[in-house]
């Protein structure tokens, strides 16, 4: 049922002894065509590098707007509020720990 690893081992062997049987043409080809795949690889590797350098400020840009006018919001409704208190102000908290001096 299972193979000795002995038995495969040979397998593998005569595997990769008829793939050595290829003629100096096909290991051209075969460098070439790995040649190719390490080029388009590192291709994309720059143009997806220089992709984030540009798209990064940008979001930034853009991410920082937003937080600004959030905070505008948030302050205009703040003032909105303090008109309507009538100037009374309110503090809400919690004594945490309260000395007796």
């Amino acid at each position: 049922m299972f193979f000795s690893f002995k038995q495969q081992g040979q397998q593998w062997q005569q595997t990769f002894a008829r793939g050595r049987s290829g003629g100096p043409l096909q290991r051209i080809l075969a460098w070439l065509l790995l040649g190719l795949m390490l080029f388009i690889g590192m291709a994309v590797l720059v143009f997806m590098l220089l992709l984030s350098w540009i798209l990064i400020p940008i979001l930034l840009f853009r991410h920082r707007a937003k937080v600004k006018a959030w905070q505008q919001g948030q302050q205009a409704a703040q003032g909105q509020h303090s008109q309507h208190s009538s100037g009374q102000q309110t503090i809400e908290g919690e004594v945490l720990h309260k000395r007796e001096d």
